[in-house]
């Protein structure tokens, strides 16, 4: 090591120099790191610790609420899975008619009913199938605002609203969710499980066949690809619902230790009156 202050050399693990005594200024360098590193380490702890033990009704209502929003999701996507069904068998019954139809000749008696049958199909569908978008749209949207209130999230909650029905992109709508939360469970000292990793990964890919089959069946009015786009979508559907699950069980996960601890801190309170009386 050479002083800068009067240019002699010396041992690199010397505190100070031998000549001038200055302090070297590396090794003051590192003692200040590892401090640093030191009381941000005992900062977390501290926050982890805190809680553990932190007590929010309003905040336990709110998680106790989305879990609920979850499981209505859950069911409207399911019912959801059956009209889809029910427009396959509709679409194999009406697609030979278009194909057989041709532009600029008069309009067949076949083509007016398969047109008639999708119109309302549409019209028996449109009322749940708004109700399906709303109640996954209101889901997610408290799932990361809730989640917000521990860690920092990528998406905003009304980010992750306007992405969760954009394919591949909903990936990491749910990504983010699920690695978020993964931390909040970390931070309270819940076990933490790793099957979501495994439904991430066939959500993505699932994610990228199912539009690509669905373009196909538009651009060709084909059954069997037909048939292989609705297989696709249900299977990416299911998927979507076990995250929706694992998301909500972390929620529901967090809401019991909030409840414990209010318990907990309310049974405390009870004691220290009895041992004051």
């Amino acid at each position: 090591m050479i002083c800068k202050k009067c240019g002699r050399e010396y041992e690199d693990d010397m505190p100070k120099c031998l000549w001038c005594d200055a302090p070297n200024e590396s090794l003051s360098s590192q003692d200040g790191d590892d401090a640093s590193t030191a009381d941000s380490e005992a900062q977390e702890e501290a926050y982890s610790e805190s809680l553990k033990k932190l007590v929010d009704p309003e905040l336990e209502r709110a998680f106790d609420d989305n879990v609920r929003r979850g499981k209505s999701a859950i069911s409207w996507t399911k019912f959801q899975i059956v009209l889809n069904i029910l427009f396959f068998f509709v679409g194999v019954k009406t697609f030979g008619a278009f194909q057989n139809y041709q532009v600029g000749t008069t309009v067949s008696e076949e083509v007016k009913s398969a047109l008639g049958t999708i119109f309302l199909l549409l019209l028996f569908t449109a009322i749940p199938f708004c109700v399906f978008i709303g109640k996954n749209w209101l889901w997610v949207y408290h799932a990361h605002k809730e989640q917000s209130k521990f860690t920092e999230t990528f998406f905003a909650p009304w980010g992750a609203v306007i992405c969760y029905y954009i394919p591949v992109v909903n990936y990491f709508v749910f990504k983010a969710l699920l690695e978020n939360q993964g931390n909040t469970l970390k931070l309270l000292g819940i076990k933490v499980k790793t099957e979501s990793n495994k439904l991430l990964t066939w959500f993505f890919i699932f994610n990228i066949a199912t539009p690509i089959f669905n373009y196909l069946t538009c651009k060709s009015l084909n059954t069997p690809i037909l048939f292989i786009s609705t297989i696709l979508w249900i299977i990416l559907t299911v998927l979507g619902i076990k995250l929706i699950k694992a998301a909500t069980a972390n929620e529901q996960a967090v809401h019991d230790q909030l409840e414990n601890n209010r318990i907990n801190k309310k049974v405390e309170e009870i004691i220290a009156q009895r041992e004051a009386v």
